[in-house]
């Protein structure tokens, strides 16, 4: 490199008198100062120019050979690359290596102790370790850091629901967290989130506008479509409920909670051949659905083909052991062949599994009856009378009593069937039914007062309905 005398520069500009070489001269005199400045600096290293390799090894899963290059960028950069660490924490986690992800979230914050992303990660841990309380702590001071990260109000909405606390209703203040998220309408994570919470609350309206302003943000979210229309089923809309599924399933035919909730609609118009048709397309794609044989069985109970329907009932409790619908479903139809012992076995497990459940001790009632066990049934009909009376079941324990010659009590629980009936809606078959069970009560009064009756007392008694 030539060296440049100061002295020769003023000399050429002593020469030059005029001005435009004297400027000349300066910028040749700066441009050599540049030069070299330049000759002598230290080459900038760019710490993040593997940040895209390392997002797309991680984004391809192939976590060996992430690992492998976070250990190389670790020592290159002597551990102060962040985006690294962070990669190699969430890689840790998808691993179920809890320890090793705080660990190496420590390394992060140890590079910037208020980084939010490493804060929310621990509180993320401490959630899956079931440390719910000190998951809050860290994913409030996370929400505080970035009041405009969606998944921090996501995760601490999560760990409150999480605590195991009488002060306040966890599901509750979930809600109000979410509901005072100024990201909430950002991000349908949320609002499913938050849908599902208004659901378990019994805020059935709120819960559906929810689920349908998330489906604006998700249109072709078939699971959404579903919760959707099953909430229209609970609210009583059936045609809102099933428009929702006729969508669903535009979007995959062989939708198969879809198909079971249209199904079930279908069924309860009465529709049985229409919903078996439904059915069969999905028996295609979930064959080991118990749900599914549990309807199709139903189905076929009520077309009369019993033997076909207790084969698909027990192939659904086969899938579904624990499930008290399908066993008192199989009870049902055992009644209905009059296999009352069956009916009894079927019916006496779904009362061990559904302890509180009227129906089932209702049905249980009608069996014994038949077995000529009178004092037993009217046990379980006392029991699920006072769980929760229903028409049939009044109607079928005065049935019952009248049988065993209890006239009085059986024209008292007649008399409290009317009243039930006067304040509820009762269909046409049991009003039918108590109509001819009044008309042998009084017959057998007026046998019992006049000696010698004008007319033959009528047969008795009317057959119980089961549940």
């Amino acid at each position: 490199m030539s060296q440049v005398d100061p002295e020769d520069h003023e000399e050429a500009a002593g020469e030059a008198g005029d001005p435009n070489e004297q400027e000349k001269i300066a910028q040749q005199l700066q441009e050599e100062i540049i030069r070299r400045a330049v000759g002598k600096s230290i080459e900038l290293v760019n710490v993040d120019r593997y940040n895209t390799l390392l997002h797309q090894l991680y984004t391809q899963k192939d976590y060996d050979g992430c690992k492998e290059l976070i250990s190389e960028l670790m020592d290159t950069f002597k551990g102060e690359c962040d985006y690294a660490i962070y990669i190699r924490s969430v890689i840790c986690r998808e691993e179920c290596d809890l320890e090793g992800c705080l660990e190496w979230c420590n390394k992060g914050l140890a590079l910037n102790s208020s980084d939010p992303k490493y804060i929310m990660q621990i509180g993320r841990v401490q959630l899956l370790q079931g440390n719910h309380t000190t998951a809050v702590e860290f994913l409030e001071r996370a929400v505080h850091l970035d009041k405009m990260n969606y998944k921090a109000y996501f995760w601490l909405a999560r760990a409150v629901y999480h605590l195991d606390t009488n002060l306040f209703d966890p599901a509750t203040k979930a809600k109000d967290i979410l509901l005072n998220a100024p990201v909430l309408h950002h991000s349908s994570e949320l609002l499913i989130f938050l849908a599902k919470l208004f659901t378990q609350l019994g805020e059935i309206q709120a819960a559906i506008q929810t689920y349908r302003k998330a489906i604006e943000m998700e249109p072709e979210n078939i699971e959404l479509m579903s919760n959707l229309g099953m909430l229209y089923l609970r609210a009583g809309s059936e045609e809102q409920a099933f428009a929702m599924f006729g969508r669903a399933l535009s979007f995959d035919p062989a939708h198969a909670p879809s198909i079971l909730a249209a199904g079930s609609v279908m069924q309860s118009h009465g529709d049985h051949e229409v919903a078996l048709n439904k059915y069969r397309v999905a028996a295609e794609k979930c064959d080991y659905n118990g749900c599914l044989w549990n309807n199709i069985g139903v189905c076929l109970f009520a077309k009369g083909k019993y033997v076909a329907a207790i084969s698909c009932l027990k192939k659904a409790a086969y899938l579904c052991p624990l499930e008290h619908r399908i066993l008192y479903n199989l009870g049902l139809v055992h009644n209905a062949m009059q296999q009352y012992c069956s009916a009894y076995h079927f019916l006496a497990a779904a009362m061990a599994l559904s302890p509180r459940n009227p129906q089932v001790f209702g049905a249980l009632a009608v069996v014994l009856s038949a077995m000529q066990d009178p004092a037993n049934a009217e046990k379980a009909y006392v029991k699920a009378m006072s769980l929760k009376p229903n028409a049939q079941t009044i109607l079928n324990f005065a049935i019952s009593t009248g049988k065993a010659g209890k006239h009085e009590m059986s024209m008292a629980l007649l008399d409290k069937y009317k009243e039930y009936e006067n304040a509820n809606k009762v269909p046409p078959v049991i009003k039918s039914l108590a109509q001819k069970l009044e008309h042998v009560l009084t017959m057998k009064e007026a046998t019992a007062a006049t000696p010698e009756p004008s007319q033959p007392a009528p047969e008795w008694p009317p057959r119980e309905v089961a549940e």
